[in-house]
């Protein structure tokens, strides 16, 4: 505009006032230009987004794995009557399992890699729907301890009440159930102690104490234990299993469990292979009459007579 209206001025054809006008309303159309398009731009991002959007909003609901659950009065029995429960269309980790937990009991769920242990607690948890069967558990809360414990960046209050609402006397009892009372002592700032990202700071045992407490805080009448003792120490387990049976002796806790120790403690033991409960009695009983169960036992004590060798320090002096 500038260098052709220079141009026109100096041929006589308009004027320097003229030529004005037009720089100055160029001016103001540029800004609405540049908008339409930066809006024709962002309109097919804005459309795949909204796609996608849609996507989500309009997928439908499943229902509620728990509500396949059937609740039974306080204080019963758990039953599993012929379970069918997979994680694939077209094949089955639980094969028509059928078994009974008597109300207050403590029950090693014990099997093979695969052979569906945890499968079974998330189904008696309600966490997974069954393809078939029922399965019917008492009337209460039901709390479920993972292998893998997850802790939140947040204090260690908040790590084992998740929002509801406990006193400190509660929490600091249900930390003791689980033997954390000791190091929850040491902390800096008690049940204040800010815990890192997966509680980071904390030890595996510690950590497994804390998601421990964190379901016996509720006082559940259905306690399921993934392997949840597995990072403690043997000595540690058995009074942690004791304060179970003392304070919480109405609850039926189902544990999976592969150390034999623990197995031993349990007042019974569900054997399971392939998805199926191929025995059901104490251990004492199971070693006796079953020579599968026999072979798995020694194969877990084989390895964890393997794993304590590895972690004693070796002997010899250096030259």
């Amino acid at each position: 505009l500038v260098v052709g209206g220079a141009y026109r001025v100096r041929g006589g054809d308009m004027t320097v006032g003229e030529l004005t006008s037009f720089v100055f309303l160029f001016t103001l159309l540029v800004f609405p230009l540049r908008i339409i398009g930066y809006a024709l731009s962002e309109l097919p991002h804005s459309q795949s987004g909204w796609t996608r959007v849609r996507e989500v909003l309009d997928e439908p609901l499943d229902q509620d794995p728990a509500d396949r659950l059937t609740i039974g009065p306080v204080g019963s029995d758990i039953e599993l009557r012929d379970v069918h429960v997979g994680h694939e269309p077209d094949r089955d980790v639980l094969t028509g399992l059928t078994t009974r937990v008597d109300a207050g009991r403590t029950v090693a769920v014990v099997g093979a890699t695969g052979s569906g242990k945890t499968t079974l607690l998330h189904a008696v948890a309600g966490l997974i729907e069954i393809r078939s069967g029922e399965i019917v558990v008492p009337d209460g809360a039901r709390a479920i301890v993972f292998q893998e414990p997850f802790l939140m960046a947040a204090d260690l209050r908040e790590n084992v009440t998740l929002g509801a609402e406990y006193t400190d006397e509660e929490v600091l009892e249900a930390l003791s159930l689980a033997e954390a009372g000791a190091f929850v002592d040491e902390l800096p700032a008690g049940l204040d102690t800010v815990l890192g990202e997966r509680g980071v700071g904390l030890s595996g045992g510690q950590r497994q104490r804390v998601a421990l407490a964190r379901a016996l805080v509720r006082r559940p009448s259905v306690l399921l234990l993934d392997d949840t003792t597995s990072a403690l120490d043997p000595s540690t387990e058995v009074r942690v299993l004791a304060n179970l049976r003392r304070v919480l002796s109405t609850t039926t806790v189902l544990a999976v469990a592969s150390r034999p120790s623990t197995i031993a403690l349990a007042d019974e033991v569900l054997f399971l292979v392939d998805g199926v409960v191929v025995a059901h009695g104490p251990h004492d009983q199971l070693m006796v009459e079953s020579a599968d169960y026999q072979r798995l036992i020694a194969a877990f004590e084989h390895d964890r007579a393997a794993m304590d060798a590895q972690e004693q320090p070796s002997g010899g002096v250096s030259a």
